[in-house]
This record gives structure tokens, C-alpha cells and sequence, in this order.
């Protein structure tokens, strides 16, 4: 902690409580000291209250057993039913005054607890000298210097002021009692007790003030830590999206080299394959059940660079847009044996942006997927909707469903949140084991106003 301009170590102690020895292993702030101030005051105020009520509860309590018990004992009942009395009044006008702005009521709390311990005093006084009891009953009332933090400099003064109104309240109205033979005995004990209550008074101060600085450095150290992580999970998602990105691009990339390149030389080689084969039959060469199987295999490869070319970027999509593609997959979906698929478009795509469309349809994709190998379903919906300012892709199948919060819930489901908060999208996933799974993607669209702000304003 930085030491206050012009102020020794000790100085700054005995004012502020946050000497070098107290604070210099914690990470402290300028105003961290005047924040623990203020939070005692408040803390403290709240201490007042509570002990104010419950004062007034106890001396209630004992004011009405006084006659009982104090009976026996002549003179001292009414001297304490005055005492009680007094203390009654004193406890409201506490309570009232603890309601203060903080300033005025931490003073008027401090100057209530001199003026408590005075009136005990004064009290005992009445009902005995030193060499009976009742001095020593006012030793406890000390303590009350312990209920709020101070420096120490005024830790010291508000002890040392509230064993002066012990002494002069007791003594002031009785000098006589001076002479008692138990008089310094009972002083010097009162005044071992204000060392005391001194004693812990510092340690409890120099806890309290410590608590709160580690606390307010142990938040500032984890806001700088909730930064720091904030960054690099922002860092490792920008990393995420371009590596998505790429993926994609080449994925693209490869489905139109496949599409042109393999689709050119495929369709040569049936041509090539097809004269051969018809030219074998009618020579009636041996080779020609050879071309047929040749043909047939021909045939499976096609189909296989085909179902090759979906997986990686079906053209449908670059050429029709999203909903004619999801259409597409519905329909091949619905084509396996025992599955049913329908497939209900409530809106179009305009505004959908081209990375949008791609993250709509590999969600589609996975889930789709999901439905057929992993949920058996017999029948899956699959629409797509209009919201405000959004599109909202719902996929829902009635087969035997499973735990979203499970660890086994798998890495397809991660890969289509991530998809959606790629695209600046939500997907929401309500599934239950035995009681299938609903799948909801929602995806903001661009407005047409929001395309002619992007273009400047432009026609």
C-alpha cells in the first residue's frame, strides 16, 4: 500500500489503522481503507441497534425481578429502578440516533457508550463503595468499546474516555469513597480491565481492517481473472469460427473438384465401358460378363462419390438456398425403409446469410443423423418458421431420447450449440429418455434495413 504523502509509517498507523506492518503483504488500493471505513460505519450501526434492543430487553426483564431479588438488600432497589429507568430512556434515544446520517451517528454511538458507562457508574455509586461488590459490575460495560472498528489513536481515546466516566461518575458524586481501603485495588483493576479492552480492541481492529483488504483483493484478483479468461475464450473462439470457416470453404472447395473433376471422368469411363461392353456382346467375347460386373461396380462408385459429395457441400444448397436443401435431406430421410420425414417450410430464407444457411443445414444434417442412428425414431418433423427479426429451424422425432445435461450426450450436440453461437444464433434442446427429442435452432436474419445500413445507404 502506498504511504500517505508527508506521513511517517507510525503516523499513519495510529490515524488510519493500515500501517506498513498491517497491510504490506495485501494488495491494496488508495480508496480501499476509506471503503473499509465506510462499511464499518454501516456494520457498526447495525451492531448499535441490535445491542440497544437488547439492552432495553434485559433491563425490562431485570426491572421487573429488582423487587423480588433486591428486596433484601435495603437501598439498592431504588436506586437501581432509577438506574434502569434512565438506562431505558437512554436505549430509545440510541435507537433513534443510530438512524443518523453515518457520520453524526457513529459519534453520537461512541458518546452513548461513554455516557452508558457513566451512567452504570454513577448507578453503582449510589449503592456501594469500593470495598463491596458493585464497582466491579461496571468493568463489562467497557467492552462496549469493541462493537465498531477505530484507528488506533482513537481506539485509545474512546478507552480511555470511557474509564473516565467510570472513575468520575463513580467517584464525583462520592469523594469520600477515595478513602476506601479498597479503592486503588478497585482502580487499578478497572484500569487493567481498560487494558485490556485497549488490547483487543487493536487486534480485533487490525482483523477486521485485514478481512476486508484481503477480500477486496482476492475480488480484484478474480475480476482480473474472470478478464483473462474472458479474453482467451474469446481468443479460442475466433479460432474456432476461422478453423470452421476453413473447414468449410474446403469442404466446398473439394465437393466442386469432385463434382467436376471425378464427375467428368466418371461419365467417361461408363461411356468407354459401354461401347466395350456392347462390342464383347456381339462378338460374343468371354470379357463381356467381366464389363457387366465392371459396369455394376462402375455404378457403386457413382453412387458412393454422390453420397460423398452430400456429406461434404451439397450443391443444392449454393445454387437454391437453405430451404430447398432441408427439403432435399427431408426427402432422403424419408427414403429409408421404416422412417417417415415431413418437412414443412412456414417461411422463406431471405436475409439468411450464407454462413447461416451453412450452420442451419449441418444442424439439420447432425440431427437428422442423430434421429436415424442413435434414437431410432419411426417419424420426424423437421419445420422451418419465421420469428420476430429471426428464423427458427425445429427438428423433432418420436424416438427414445436422451439426457441433455448427460457427459454421454455426445460431441454432435456440442458441435451444433457451437454452430449456433457461431452465427450469432441459440439452439435449444428439450429431450427426455423415452420421450424423444425436439431440437429448436433460432437464427437472426438481416433485415432489409439492416442490408441498406451495412451498404452505406446505398440504392
Amino acid at each position: 500500500m502506498a504511504r500517505s504523502p508527508g506521513r511517517r509509517p507510525l503516523a499513519q498507523w495510529l490515524v488510519t489503522g493500515a500501517g506498513p506492518w498491517v497491510v504490506g503483504d495485501i494488495d491494496t488500493q488508495p480508496g480501499d481503507v476509506e471503503a473499509f471505513r465506510r462499511e464499518n460505519e454501516r456494520a457498526g450501526l447495525v451492531r448499535i441497534r441490535r445491542l440497544a434492543v437488547l439492552l432495553m430487553l434485559l433491563n425490562g426483564a431485570a426491572w421487573l425481578t429488582d423487587p423480588w431479588l433486591l428486596d433484601p438488600l435495603p437501598g439498592v432497589q431504588p436506586a437501581m429502578a432509577e438506574g434502569r429507568f434512565a438506562m431505558t430512556i437512554f436505549g430509545v434515544g440510541v435507537l433513534g440516533a443510530s438512524y443518523l446520517p453515518p457520520s453524526a451517528a457513529v459519534a453520537l454511538a461512541w458518546l452513548s457508550g461513554a455516557t452508558l458507562c457513566g451512567g452504570v457508574a454513577y448507578t453503582m455509586g449510589r449503592i456501594g463503595g469500593p470495598s463491596t461488590s458493585w464497582f466491579h459490575s461496571t468493568y463489562p460495560f467497557l467492552f462496549v468499546a469493541l462493537l465498531g472498528w477505530a484507528a488506533p489513536l482513537h481506539r485509545a481515546a474512546i478507552v480511555t474516555a470511557f474509564t473516565g466516566c467510570v472513575l468520575a461518575a463513580y467517584f464525583g458524586p462520592h469523594p469520600a469513597y477515595l478513602a476506601d481501603p479498597m479503592a486503588g485495588s478497585a482502580i487499578v483493576h478497572l484500569l487493567l480491565t481498560a487494558a485490556l479492552v485497549l488490547a483487543v480492541g487493536l487486534g480485533l481492529d487490525r482483523a477486521r481492517l485485514r478481512l476486508f483488504l484481503y477480500g477486496r483483493a482476492a475480488g480484484r484478483a478474480s475480476a482480473r481473472l474472470e478478464a483473462r479468461v474472458a479474453e482467451q475464450t474469446q481468443h479460442i473462439q475466433a479460432l474456432l469460427d476461422r478453423a470452421e470457416t476453413a473447414r468449410e470453404d474446403e469442404r466446398r472447395e473439394l465437393a466442386a473438384e469432385l463434382h467436376d473433376e471425378t464427375g467428368q471422368v466418371l461419365t467417361g469411363m461408363r461411356l468407354v465401358l459401354r461401347a466395350a461392353r456392347a462390342r464383347a456382346e456381339r462378338a460374343g467375347s468371354p470379357l463381356a460378363p467381366v464389363l457387366a460386373q465392371i459396369a455394376e461396380m462402375m455404378q457403386e462408385l457413382g453412387w458412393t462419390v454422390r453420397n460423398l459429395l452430400v456429406r461434404l457441400r451439397p450443391r443444392v444448397l449454393d445454387d437454391l438456398g437453405f430451404v430447398a436443401a432441408a427439403e432435399w435431406l427431408a426427402q432422403r430421410t424419408d427414403a429409408l425403409p421404416g422412417l417417415t420425414c415431413a418437412f414443412e417450410a412456414r417461411a422463406d430464407d431471405a436475409g439468411l446469410s450464407a454462413a447461416r444457411a451453412t450452420a442451419a443445414f449441418r444442424v439439420l444434417q447432425e440431427a437428422l443423423t442423430n434421429a436415424v442412428r442413435h434414437a431410432e425414431a419411426s417419424r420426424i418433423t423437421v419445420t422451418w418458421d419465421s420469428a420476430s427479426e429471426s428464423r427458427v429451424l425445429t427438428v423433432a422425432d418420436d424416438g427414445r431420447g436422451f439426457d441433455p445435461a448427460s457427459p454421454t450426450a455426445g460431441l454432435g450436440l456440442a458441435g451444433m450449440i457451437e454452430r449456433a453461437r457461431m452465427c450469432g444464433g441459440a439452439l435449444d434442446v428439450r429431450a427426455a429418455p423415452g420421450r424423444g427429442a425436439t431440437i429448436e435452432l433460432t437464427l437472426p436474419i438481416e433485415t432489409e434495413e439492416a442490408t441498406e445500413d451495412a451498404r452505406g445507404g446505398a440504392p
